[in-house]
């Protein structure tokens, strides 16, 4: 469910920022669904089984190879202070560019009818 600070940054940015958000089932619960509407957040509408599509999805993946490639985890602590490290070394251009080919994957999911795409 949207949390207090997630309401706050799209309160603070006003009307143009939409959340997206998978359709896992708490994000699609008749509870959240009437929380957002309640509190006026628009939500993009999104394919139920389509991560692949989510660039936050691509982002998550590099930076938990990242992490795993360059970091010895030997306990929460390890893993929390790993997790901030790379958070931080995220770069910019990578995001942007996650973001950047949603469009692209998109399209060519619609001219698959919603099957595989290579994009």
């Amino acid at each position: 469910m949207l949390n207090a600070y997630a309401l706050t940054f799209i309160r603070q940015h006003g009307p143009s920022v939409t959340l997206m958000q998978d359709n896992a089932r708490p994000h699609v619960a008749r509870v959240t669904t009437q929380f957002l509407q309640q509190n006026n957040v628009n939500v993009m509408p999104w394919l139920a089984v389509s991560p692949d599509l989510n660039p936050i999805e691509h982002i998550w993946d590099q930076f938990g190879r990242k992490a795993r490639a360059n970091h010895q985890i030997d306990n929460v602590r390890d893993l929390t202070r790993v997790l901030q490290q790379e958070w931080r070394n995220l770069r910019n251009t990578l995001i942007l560019r996650y973001v950047t080919s949603m469009r692209r994957g998109i399209i060519a999911c619609i001219h698959a009818n919603g099957g595989h795409t290579r994009y």
